[in-house]
């Protein structure tokens, strides 16, 4: 088990093949186990990271700075492992995560994949419903199967669903009481569409909400490409593993 010591924490991570980095960076319902799907195929072409953010999986919070402190982390991990650039993709509340980074640090992105994710430049729209359910949430785990079961994925996949809400008992130590500070980020795209940041954008058909932000992105950024997975919602990438991993590879690989 490997552990960077960044910003007073251990932060976990793993590093799998050769080749130009790539950082996979998870949601909020998930943690660096749940990229099994792509590691296999991603690091046949690239080297890749995968790692878990403070207060999920194998990371514990210890200072107790939070959300706020997510992409600092990233940055004192990608400086530990004397990578100067490296590709970012990002599910969820990961791609807030690099989406800071990149707004930060331009010069050190070669590209940018945000899948259902606003990356903290638009905000993601969500039903009442939701919403309401959401405010009821007493803890991780009752969170867990709230996102779980949003967009019709334990229908569709009831055994993957199994696999995917075992693997989010790790994050249990995630306090949920920290969940606004994920939507207090607002980073500006000026700083990558200057840099000419390459951007890949893909969605799931079903999500409930993450569309409307990617479009949005898609709008602000010239030359970014969307792409929208059919009969796959906010788990796309653990749902629909092949699509996903095909958009990244043929995007990268161009």
């Amino acid at each position: 088990m490997a552990f960077a010591k960044v910003n007073g924490i251990d932060l976990y991570y793993e590093v799998h093949g050769e080749g130009p980095p790539l950082v996979l960076s998870h949601g909020i319902g998930s943690n660096h186990l749940h990229w099994w799907q792509q590691v296999p195929a991603l690091s046949q072409h690239f080297q890749v990271i995968t790692f878990d953010h403070r207060g999920f999986g194998f990371s514990k919070d210890t200072n107790n700075l939070g959300p706020a402190a997510f992409i600092d982390d990233l940055e004192g991990l990608i400086d530990h492992l004397a990578i100067k650039k490296a590709a970012l993709a990002g599910q969820s509340m990961g791609g807030v995560t690099i989406g800071g980074f990149a707004s930060r640090h331009p010069e050190r992105v070669t590209a940018l994949i945000l899948s259902c994710s606003g990356g903290g430049f638009f905000p993601v729209p969500h039903a009442d419903a939701f919403k309401q359910a959401m405010a009821n949430v007493k803890n991780y785990a009752e969170f867990s199967t709230l996102s779980i079961e949003q967009d019709g994925f334990p229908q569709r996949h009831p055994v993957l669903r199994f696999l995917f809400e075992s693997l989010a008992q790790l994050n249990h130590q995630f306090d949920m009481k920290r969940l606004p500070e994920l939507r207090a980020h607002k980073f500006d795209l000026d700083a990558i569409v200057g840099a000419k940041t390459p951007v890949l954008l893909i969605g799931g058909e079903d999500d409930n909400g993450a569309n409307s932000a990617l479009e949005k992105i898609r709008e602000a950024v010239p030359g970014s490409k969307f792409h929208i997975i059919p009969n796959a919602g906010h788990l796309l990438f653990f749902e629909a593993p092949d699509a996903y991993n095909k958009l990244v590879l043929d995007f990268l690989m161009k």
